[in-house]
């Protein structure tokens, strides 16, 4: 199963790189970018304070985004020192990158921050919840192939990535309800 899965991560990067051109990696570099650490502290920042200055409704909605963001963070850091993974070699990668591969930290913060404020936002404005569902889809799907394009994770490290953005998705999404339950009763 693990060959299996190292052969098509290594037929997917040499893909890539046939593909690859100056424009294109423009294009990806800069979409790479909504999902580093620097970007995603800043707007977690900002909506954090947001929801903060409002209701003890909003305020709650503070506390799950930072378990989620925290949680993933933490959780993906774990991750890349026990599992070490290197990072795709040779010529492909377009950026130097120093931490381990597995999982893709720019797939995890991503998927945990723009994944919670679309949970958000649907809860808010359920009537518009097929245009954020679409919007953050794109922006996630986006960040996590520019980091598969710039040949610095392979799809495995992505894949892992998304699916740990979601699990801290979830359980940021559950300290939400409990934590309205409570303040209900």
């Amino acid at each position: 199963m693990v060959d299996s899965l190292v052969a098509i991560d290594r037929w997917f990067e040499e893909l890539l790189f046939s593909v690859r051109t100056p424009f294109f990696l423009e294009v990806f570099n800069g979409i790479t970018f909504f999902g580093n650490e620097l970007t995603i502290a800043v707007i977690a920042g900002i909506v954090g304070l947001f929801l903060l200055q409002h209701s003890k409704t909003y305020r709650v909605y503070a506390l799950g985004l930072a378990t989620t963001l925290i949680g993933a963070g933490a959780t993906g850091y774990a991750l890349k020192v026990l599992v070490s993974r290197a990072r795709p070699s040779g010529l492909i990668p377009s950026i130097i990158e120093t931490s381990s591969s597995f999982p893709s930290g720019h797939a995890t913060a991503a998927m945990a921050l723009y994944g919670f404020m679309a949970y958000l936002l649907c809860v808010l404005f359920p009537t518009k919840k097929p245009i954020v569902v679409t919007s953050a889809t794109l922006l996630i799907g986006s960040v996590g192939f520019s980091r598969l394009y710039l040949g610095v994770h392979f799809p495995s490290d992505v894949l892992a990535g998304y699916i740990l953005g979601v699990l801290w998705i979830l359980i940021g999404i559950a300290v939400v309800k409990r934590t309205n339950h409570k303040e209900t009763m």
